[in-house]
């Protein structure tokens, strides 16, 4: 069989593998001049991320496509697995029949062969009374006997039939019979044989067929390998590009962050706004009624664990598993459910688009629309959602924005 070129899939592949060295060269360009970075502003850094993100998207794309065809071709291959054990299955069947009828045919043969033993003795001692009744005197069997140009011929001249005596007759027509019907199951058991060999000749072929198109599409899976094994590589470039802006982004908001604090202008967010968070400094009670241990800042960071945010959004509060947790100031619970990563949780209003949160807990003590006062116990610390042990994240938002914590506590 002439092998056929997957024309199509390999086109398909160049196009995907192009637009991912297209995107990387865009990167790249991106990336002129890095080695300035300490000249680099935030906006400057934001933008890096930005791109390096959707070129991190796009390859990730790329790669999704060529796993999913891979993926395809895999399953093309198990169908094609399945197809050739049930083909291999009949062959076995059919190869069991023409053994089996192989031996059936032997045996047949033998049988065949001592049936005309049994009718070239009979017919002997048939001649030796001819032989007989001609030594005492009865020359039409001679007669007939030499002029018959076979046994069955002799047997046929009706003038001699009545001086073959009744057990002759009896005999030679049990014996041909039974040699006639032999002979004709012979031939319908070589008829079956050629007909069963004929088929499995058919899937034979039909099996080599199956592994030439599984060969086939096993180099293409081969092929497949390395081509994603590039595109990973190349997405790996693009998500440690993402990653160092991302530290840069960290790294300027901390600076920022300092100088913001020092010079008491207020608290910068993620999204660079400032607000003015002095007349809060120490309003809020501390939210774990035994004190606890902070294990991480507010801020940009590495997740802790997978699912995790890289910009944390509060304070993390390390204590005791069933640590009473309380309200840091007087308001109404807005929300008190399970919420996703951030598990059992609870959201109190304090007015003024001012809104504490209070994550991960074991157990929820408030109801939405309770008002409550500042040091009610609201909850229980716990490990509840995308969470490394028990704490409580404490977050604090003004319009939805989240802010440092800190500039609210009076620790």
């Amino acid at each position: 069989m002439k092998k056929k070129v997957n024309v199509k899939g390999n086109i398909r592949r160049m196009a995907l593998l192009v637009a991912g060295c297209v995107v990387m060269g865009g990167m790249v360009a991106s990336q002129t001049g890095g080695n300035m970075a300490y000249a680099m502003t935030k906006e400057e850094a934001e933008r890096q991320k930005d791109d390096a993100s959707e070129n991190e998207k796009n390859a990730k794309d790329v790669l999704d496509s060529l796993e999913e065809q891979q993926n395809k071709i895999v399953q093309d291959v198990a169908d094609l697995d399945a197809k050739m054990t049930s083909v291999q299955t009949q062959i076995t069947s059919l190869q069991e029949q023409t053994d089996e009828l192989q031996t059936e045919i032997d045996t047949t043969q033998k049988s065949l062969d001592e049936a005309q033993k049994a009718e070239d003795e009979q017919y002997e001692a048939m001649k030796q009374r001819i032989q007989y009744l001609y030594e005492e005197g009865e020359t039409e069997y001679v007669d007939a006997l030499l002029t018959s140009i076979s046994f069955s011929d002799l047997l046929n001249k009706s003038e001699y039939i009545d001086q073959i005596s009744e057990y002759d007759q009896r005999q030679l027509a049990k014996l041909i019979k039974t040699k006639t019907d032999i002979a004709n199951y012979e031939a319908q058991l070589e008829s079956d044989l050629r007909q069963v060999e004929s088929v499995k000749t058919d899937l034979e072929s039909n099996e080599a067929e199956l592994q030439t198109i599984i060969d086939q599409k096993q180099e293409e899976i081969t092929r497949y390998d390395g081509d994603i094994e590039a595109q990973k590589s190349l997405m790996n470039k693009f998500t440690v590009a993402r990653e160092e802006a991302e530290r840069r982004i960290a790294e300027i908001s901390r600076q920022e962050m300092g100088k913001a604090n020092a010079n008491g202008t207020g608290a910068y967010t993620k999204d660079g706004k400032v607000y003015d968070t002095s007349k809060y400094k120490g309003k809020f009670m501390w939210p774990v009624s035994t004190g606890g241990v902070i294990t991480d800042e507010f801020g940009y960071r590495d997740a802790p664990t997978a699912g995790a945010s890289t910009y944390h959004q509060g304070l993390d509060i390390g204590c005791d598993y069933g640590t009473d947790i309380v309200a840091a100031e007087a308001g109404t619970v807005v929300m008190s459910c399970y919420n996703g990563g951030g598990g059992n949780m609870v959201m109190i209003s304090h007015g003024g688009g001012i809104c504490t949160v209070y994550m991960h807990n074991s157990q929820l003590c408030v109801n939405v629309g309770d008002k409550v006062v500042k040091g009610q116990v609201i909850a229980k610390a716990g490990s509840t959602g995308v969470s490394t042990g028990p704490h409580c994240h404490f977050g604090v938002s003004i319009d939805g924005t989240y802010v440092n914590p800190h500039d609210f506590l009076g620790q």
